[in-house]
């Protein structure tokens, strides 16, 4: 019996999806699994350096054009009779698919708030509820998602398994001053203390408000902020800084490659990811937590299922509440090192493998009985 996995999130720079199919995989090299074949079907060409697991652990097929990922998906996946599932990691399944197949949700309406706009929000939420009806099960990332998806998209929460995601194992804590220093000096211009966000930049994520947050406390030291994700929301970081008078100090990436991310996390004074009620899990939280950084996040959507009491969360995502947070660990070097050390800790006991052996019981499950 085999299994069909679409990973067209690996053909680019990937962020959390991409980073989610990338870890599943990687352990699932490392491990037993049932299924007599895996096959991960693609547009491009995967190269070996830019993925953490073993390419030659399954079979890759090369198919179809590159194309928006639902036409490639509707033209190239729809019908693959050679697998007995179909795995679709990322949203959506194919118009018309024809093969058993289980799809995973990692923050249903995120395209309410990100980029999508008009006529594509309205064809993407259709394409979301038609997937998550049609496919014969329904993977979420956190109990909060589950919520989502049973309010927005009418299935039965029997159809619903939640599997929390972890960090991968790329993530962890450096010791070593040389590197950290080396680090702030690559990306800071000196050896200055920074803070850090990572993510897309949406609205979810309240980058116009971290940025005035920083400007009314950047008095208080002489950290800098960097800001690293894609701009779906044309914020222009370097503009809004300049017209800050801290274009010195604001320091905009729109990618940090994921075998860097560890090092950057490392370097870091401390971490903020504000996120709205709709984050789907917060994977940088996890994995900022697991390289030991102390973390400032929201109390919102999925985070407080695993950030709660290893973090500091804000109730609210407003500059004001932003500033207070950050301000408070900029002048508390103590309960700075305390919440670093309860990030670590709590990050020890969130597994990939625990994650990678129920997503997989679950597809065995499906692939075997259809629901």
């Amino acid at each position: 019996m085999k299994l069909g996995i679409n990973i067209i999130r690996l053909s680019r720079k990937f962020t959390g999806v991409g980073r989610y199919i990338e870890c599943l995989l990687n352990e699932w090299s490392q491990m037993d699994v049932p299924f007599d074949e895996i096959i991960l079907y693609t547009h491009t060409d995967i190269e070996q350096a830019n993925v953490i697991f073993p390419l030659d652990s399954f079979t890759i097929k090369k198919i179809g054009q590159p194309a928006a990922d639902p036409l490639w998906e509707w033209r190239s996946l729809r019908n693959r009779p050679e697998v007995a599932l179909m795995f679709f990691p990322a949203y959506t399944i194919p118009a018309g698919n024809q093969n058993r197949c289980v799809v995973t949700y990692h923050g249903p309406a995120e395209n309410k708030l990100a980029s999508k706009e008009g006529l594509r929000s309205y064809l993407y939420n259709k394409l979301y509820r038609y997937s998550a009806q049609r496919s014969d099960h329904v993977l979420v990332v956190s109990d909060a998602v589950k919520q989502r998806v049973l309010n927005h998209f009418d299935v039965t929460e029997e159809k619903i398994t939640t599997t929390l995601l972890a960090a991968s194992t790329l993530f962890h804590k450096i010791d070593d001053v040389q590197i950290l220093k080396q680090v702030r000096q690559q990306y800071m211009g000196s050896d200055a203390p920074f803070i850090f966000f990572v993510g897309k930049l949406s609205r979810r994520h309240f980058i116009p408000e971290l940025i005035d947050a920083f400007a009314s406390i950047a008095h208080l030291s002489r950290h800098k902020l960097l800001i690293a994700g894609p701009d779906y929301l044309n914020v222009d970081v370097p503009q809004r800084a300049k017209d800050l008078g801290l274009e010195e100090r604001i320091i905009y990436l729109p990618y940090i490659e994921h075998r860097e991310l560890a090092k950057v996390y490392n370097a870091a004074d401390f971490f903020i990811f504000p996120a709205s009620d709709i984050e789907g899990f917060g994977l940088p939280v996890i994995e900022a937590m697991s390289c030991g950084t102390p973390t400032i996040t929201s109390n919102k959507g999925s985070i407080p299922e695993f950030a709660t009491g290893a973090t500091l969360l804000v109730e609210s995502n407003t500059s004001e509440a932003l500033a207070l947070a950050m301000s408070r660990l900029l002048q508390d070097e103590d309960y700075k090192t305390e919440l670093g050390g309860k990030g670590l800790e709590r990050a020890k006991t969130i597994s990939w493998r625990l994650t990678a052996e129920k997503t997989m019981d679950e597809l065995w499950r499906v692939a075997n009985t259809g629901r």
